[in-house]
């Protein structure tokens, strides 16, 4: 057996400060809890008011005093719509939400951290009888679908097979 790796898998975060490495620089050091014993348990023998003033969130470390963002933030509409994935030499006429769209929301690679989480790399066994992978995009997901709308009551989708009556407004069953 052949062990290589693969793709990066994001992880739950269990520490108490974000992985924020990409994003910028800390220039002083975020609070850290008095005799935390490992990172995993460092919220152990804590009181509930500690706890809740020793873990950040992404948020918190982001407009921290002591950090210092990355050159790659946007600082207006321009450049973000420069960061998107449309790229005008490749696609001809393009939806216009495609300028909208950022890598990180489509699920590419991207410096920015939408959870907080930590990119860790497993280990894949690869057969020695089998060395060539076959695979691909089953389906192109279009984001002018209705079902990848985050779901709320003001959604356009209705219960599948119900509509309503003509006559008075019931519902009814096809």
């Amino acid at each position: 057996m052949v062990h290589t790796y693969v793709q990066q898998k994001p992880i739950r975060n269990t520490t108490f400060v974000p992985d924020l490495s990409e994003e910028g620089t800390f220039t002083k050091t975020l609070p850290e809890p008095i005799g935390a014993k490992s990172d995993a348990v460092w919220h152990e023998d804590l009181t509930p008011f500690e706890r809740c003033f020793y873990h950040q969130t992404l948020n918190s470390t982001r407009r921290f005093a002591g950090f210092i963002p990355s050159s790659l933030i946007p600082k207006d509409s321009l450049e973000f719509i420069l960061q998107s994935r449309y790229n005008h030499n490749l696609e001809l006429f393009g939806d216009k939400v495609d300028t909208l769209l950022q890598k990180e929301s489509v699920g590419e690679p991207s410096f920015r951290r939408i959870r907080n989480t930590v990119d860790q790399t497993p280990l894949k066994v690869e057969h020695m009888g089998h060395p060539l992978r076959v695979g691909g995009l089953t389906e192109k997901i279009s984001p002018h679908s209705v079902k990848l709308i985050n779901s709320g009551h003001h959604s356009q989708m209705t219960n599948p097979g119900y509509s309503r009556q003509p006559a008075d407004g019931n519902k009814f069953n096809y």
